[in-house]
């Protein structure tokens, strides 16, 4: 547990030592989840005429890989085919308890905590995800997961509506190398975690540690955040916190 800038230890039930924040290095809070749901709010889909619009008015995901997540600050590999990388900053939710068809007044009741994620991906293969229909492999190259989970109570204050669930206006800033390349906030994530958690819970029984995850959470600029080895990327969101991801000079 964190409070006042100190790391709180324990085995579960009792106290067991207390740090300082700068003498610990986060794991992932969540380090074994069932399973990744990937919300992107920026991709275009086709209507039943066959014209392109944006998904961002309704919840719809894919899969991710949950093993490919790792905690803050750490180092990410890269293959060598890799090309034109970029990064998915996102927020997150973590399930409970195991649940089925949710309904959304409950869906709420479903969080645990919080937290962000910073998952790397390939444009040029997103690309070819996309003419074959199946999203995945482009984001399949590592991300990671953290600080920590920051509990619904602590976000009270900075709720900004609660008509279809609980929708927060946490400002969020991404920075590359130190230097911020991508603004925004989550107000602008144009439905709720209550909204995604009870479309997901439809087809497919939840599972305590699922990750439910939305973004971007900043806004796009006209130009691609391209990255090479050796970048340092941070994502900070209000009151969660900032993480923190490298990737490797060697390939």
């Amino acid at each position: 547990m964190v409070y006042s800038g100190k790391i709180y230890e324990t085995d579960g039930a009792n106290p067991v030592a207390v740090h300082e924040a700068d003498a610990v290095r986060p794991l992932a809070p969540i380090p074994h989840s069932p399973s990744f749901r990937i919300f992107r709010t920026d991709l275009v889909g086709l209507d039943d005429d066959g014209e392109e619009r944006y998904l961002r008015s309704e919840p719809r995901f894919f899969y991710g890989n949950p093993g490919a997540l790792a905690g803050a600050s750490q180092l990410v590999n890269l293959p060598e085919f890799a090309t034109e990388i970029s990064v998915l900053p996102m927020l997150a939710a973590i399930i409970v308890s195991d649940a089925f068809r949710v309904d959304l007044e409950d869906a709420d009741d479903l969080i645990l905590g919080y937290t962000m994620v910073n998952m790397l991906f390939s444009r040029s293969d997103e690309r070819l995800d996309r003419s074959l229909g199946a999203i995945g492999h482009s984001h399949d190259f590592g991300g990671v997961i953290g600080p920590v989970l920051t509990t619904p109570d602590e976000l009270e204050d900075s709720v900004e509506t609660a008509e279809f669930g609980r929708h927060y206006g946490l400002t969020t800033i991404l920075r590359v190398n130190g230097v911020e390349r991508q603004r925004g906030t989550t107000n602008d994530i144009p439905f709720t975690f209550a909204q995604a958690i009870s479309f997901a819970s439809q087809t497919c029984t939840l599972k305590t540690g699922d990750i439910i995850a939305i973004g971007p959470v900043v806004e796009a600029s006209e130009l691609p955040v391209n990255l090479e080895p050796g970048d340092e990327v941070h994502l900070a969101i209000e009151k969660l916190g900032a993480l923190s991801l490298k990737l490797n000079n060697s390939q």
